[in-house]
């Protein structure tokens, strides 16, 4: 080799190192350490639970912690504001509940383009919306439900968790399908909620069944049906809402998703790693006992899914104040 060829040659090992390891091979060494997960609720809401058992889970099979940071407030806005300026490198993730994509773009203006723009991962679990009574309404099913509602002057009181989320658009699109009298109480998250239907000092709740099913299994409210497209197996006595409501369902989902601009190939990774812990039957029958259901998706198809569900949801959004 000529003094000139040696020259160039160890010039293009120089620049080899420089360039270091390539976008694959940090996807298959990914994590190398600690990963955050982002939940936009408190601690102990079933978001929040749920997170936790993928967190577990995953710290397991990547043998690196990961750490569930909650970041509550503002239906979601904080945490994607948090997930918005994080680091794109695949350590800074956002278990995201659907209303940040399907409420917060329209309530908030100024933080569609963050949402949009966020990068889907996997898609976790959801749970069927329920519509339930304290102990003490007459009411046995849902159509009873109406029938009083319709005899009612003013209508029923509604609680719901959060204006703007997924408790209460899915009580307006009730209330729409129905034609029924409703008047929404609000409140800040669904144990307070809760609360007060327990106490009948409101009649009514419309909230996730996983948030519901402990409180009905234990005789404190009245399950009168869950919106999911079929009865539940864990639940097989509980009609759905389009038995009584044609056509009428109402699911809340969440999924992970990353920061703009993380690399695809350590996308791909999280994702088949989640989907591979979702598999799970330990883990798939703790998300069960909450009232989620696991379903595996592609990143190409949550983020299809997830656009469907924006339409879906908007025109219900905007007529209930968005």
């Amino acid at each position: 080799m000529t003094r000139l060829s040696q020259l160039t040659f160890s010039l293009l090992l120089g620049l080899i190192a420089m360039m270091g390891p390539s976008e694959q091979a940090k996807a298959q060494a990914f994590p190398e350490k600690p990963v955050r997960i982002i939940v936009q609720t408190a601690a102990g809401s079933s978001i929040d639970v749920a997170a936790r058992i993928l967190a577990d889970n995953l710290t397991r099979r990547w043998n690196q912690q990961v750490i569930i940071l909650n970041q509550p407030g503002a239906g979601g806005a904080i945490a994607t504001r948090a997930l918005a300026s994080a680091p794109n490198d695949g350590y800074t993730l956002f278990f995201a509940a659907s209303s940040v994509f399907v409420v917060l773009p329209e309530l908030q203006k100024a933080l569609a383009a963050d949402v949009n723009s966020f990068v889907p991962i996997a898609f976790v679990g959801e749970t069927p919306m329920a519509i339930a009574v304290s102990s003490k309404t007459p009411a046995k099913s849902l159509a009873e439900l109406v029938a009083l509602a319709k005899q009612t002057t003013g209508g029923l009181n509604v609680a719901v968790s959060t204006r703007g989320g997924l408790s209460h658009l899915s009580a307006e699109a009730l209330r729409e399908r129905a034609k029924m009298e409703m008047t929404f109480v609000h409140y800040p998250g669904t144990a307070q909620a809760l609360t007060d239907v327990i106490a009948d000092r409101v009649p009514v709740i419309v909230d996730s069944i996983s948030a519901i099913v402990g409180p009905a299994s234990g005789g404190q409210v009245r399950l009168l049906a869950v919106a999911g497209p079929s009865r539940l197996k864990s639940l097989p006595d509980i009609a759905t809402a389009s038995e009584a409501l044609p056509g009428f369902e109402a699911m809340a989902w969440f999924a992970l998703v990353a920061p703009k601009g993380t690399n695809a190939d350590i996308v791909r990774q999280i994702g088949k790693d989640v989907d591979a812990v979702l598999q799970e039957p330990a883990v798939a029958k703790r998300l069960q006992e909450l009232g989620a259901f696991p379903r595996p998706m592609s990143p190409e198809a949550l983020q299809a899914f997830i656009e469907a569900q924006k339409k879906q949801w908007a025109p219900i959004v905007q007529r209930a104040g968005g």
